[in-house]
């Protein structure tokens, strides 16, 4: 721990106290140095651990935060920070090239971000606004949660990275856009402001972006990332290096509310998009095996746990159920050892390709193990839809698979469980559904949907 100035002595003669976390000393040195010169007490810290111990003992105003350090993180500073229910405001730092930390950050309650290198203009504009925001939260406490994550939103559209942002109202028309998205579609704002988002998508991409900006209000908050293509303004002088059509843009978009009470209100949906027209293919491809299974090109185990996460979040904050089924095909191994691999394979292919064809928009179907898939079945209304949905895929897979002039049938088991009665965590929900199947189909009898809210007969595959 290097000190620049004590902060336990002359509070009086400065702008505000201030700790620099950062493991890399000799940018913590440089961003203290330039922020004493500004007029502020400064003391560094190495690691998140030392500097949860200096905010305890210790009174500062703000927190420059390094969100990716050894023995604890910025994220576990800010979470330190919350449960503690200290004043000190942050702002997080780093050299991320993805919206993933600022978004993530933001949401945890930082009030600005900043990317390395620091931009000493950006810094001192946040460092100004976080100390106005904590002067002004001193004098009117309580009142200000609407007009700060406005102002943290208006900062996300114009100050941090370089992508294409924008705001939707609650009708779905663009709010605001940032600079970059009108250089990269080649609009001005005058034409963008006021139109619908539809008016920038392709006729192919229309049912999908629907259901993205309007159909799935009741799904997480922020959803996954999306590729889509937007219309661009067409030049007006045709030349060789002309703008095309249109663009690939890879977009998150997230809700936004307001609240009035213990009622949330929707006023609109924010949006982060990136050009990815030029990216290497390669490393696209790279991205996408990471998170979905190669073979059925379905989401992965990692990416469902996610999925599941997010779901689960909502759920509890909309005091509203979710279901989640286990489905495992209990005959791929003796197809794989009577046959071979590669007949196994081009089974899970169709079968996946028959899950797909039944599930709902806004259910979410994973491949997560060899012979496993989970479906999640958010907001689950009735028993009675499960037991159709359930129904409707065991009819489906116990349909002849035909592979290279075989005729090949599977039979499958399915586990469930349901949210809240079986299980409060993403772990538990989906232990719960591997651990509740019924009898083995081979012995040709029937097995059982259980679920602690009902017991249903479906009957297996003879």
């Amino acid at each position: 721990m290097q000190t620049k100035h004590d902060p336990d002595e002359g509070k009086s003669a400065a702008k505000g106290r201030l700790l620099v976390v950062d493991d890399e000393s000799r940018h913590a040195d440089s961003l203290a140095t330039m922020v004493t010169g500004w007029g502020y007490e400064v003391m560094t810290a190495e690691d998140g651990a030392k500097a949860a111990g200096m905010l305890v003992t210790h009174d500062f105003d703000l927190v420059l935060l390094d969100l990716h350090m050894p023995v604890a993180d910025g994220y576990k500073v800010m979470d330190f920070i919350r449960k503690r229910g200290l004043t000190t405001r942050v702002i997080t730092i780093s050299g991320d090239p993805s919206m993933d930390d600022a978004i993530k950050s933001l949401k945890k309650g930082a009030d600005n971000y900043v990317r390395k290198p620091v931009s000493p203009v950006e810094l001192l504009k946040a460092i100004d606004e976080s100390l106005r925001k904590k002067a002004k939260e001193q004098q009117t406490s309580g009142i200000r949660r609407k007009a700060e994550f406005q102002n943290s939103l208006h900062r996300m559209m114009f100050d941090i990275a370089p992508n294409m942002q924008f705001l939707l109202d609650n009708k779905g028309c663009f709010r605001m856009v940032n600079s970059v998205f009108t250089r990269v579609t080649g609009y001005a704002k005058q034409e963008i402001l006021g139109k619908h988002w539809s008016s920038l998508v392709e006729e192919e991409e229309m049912e999908r972006m629907q259901h993205v900006f309007e159909e799935r209000r009741s799904a997480p908050d922020r959803f996954p990332e999306v590729e889509l293509r937007l219309r661009c303004r067409e030049s007006a002088e045709p030349a060789q290096n002309s703008k095309p059509r249109n663009i690939l843009v890879a977009m998150q978009s997230r809700r936004l509310y307001s609240r009035q009470g213990d009622k949330k209100i929707f006023f609109g949906t924010y949006g982060v998009a990136r050009d990815i027209t030029q990216y290497n293919k390669l490393e696209e491809l790279n991205k996408y095996q990471e998170f979905h299974d190669t073979l059925t090109g379905l989401p992965n185990r990692v990416l469902f746990e996610d999925y599941l996460s997010f779901a689960l979040t909502q759920a509890k904050q909309d005091d509203t159920t979710l279901c989640l089924l286990n489905i495992v095909l209990v005959d791929l191994k003796q197809v794989n050892e009577r046959y071979d691999h590669t007949t196994g394979d081009q089974c899970l292919k169709i079968i996946a390709a028959r899950l797909k064809r039944q599930v709902r928009k806004g259910d979410i179907l994973s491949r997560i193990d060899g012979s496993e898939f989970a479906l999640l079945l958010p907001h689950v209304e009735s028993e009675k839809s499960v037991i159709h949905i359930s129904e409707k895929i065991r009819i489906e897979i116990a349909k002849p698979i035909e592979v290279n002039g075989r005729h090949i049938i599977l039979d499958l088991t399915i586990g469930s469980s349901v949210f809240p009665s079986d299980a409060q965590t993403s772990d538990d929900l989906l232990r719960h559904a591997q651990t509740s199947h019924g009898f083995h189909p081979q012995s040709k009898q029937r097995h059982l949907l259980q679920t602690s809210n009902w017991v249903k007969l479906i009957k297996s595959q003879t």
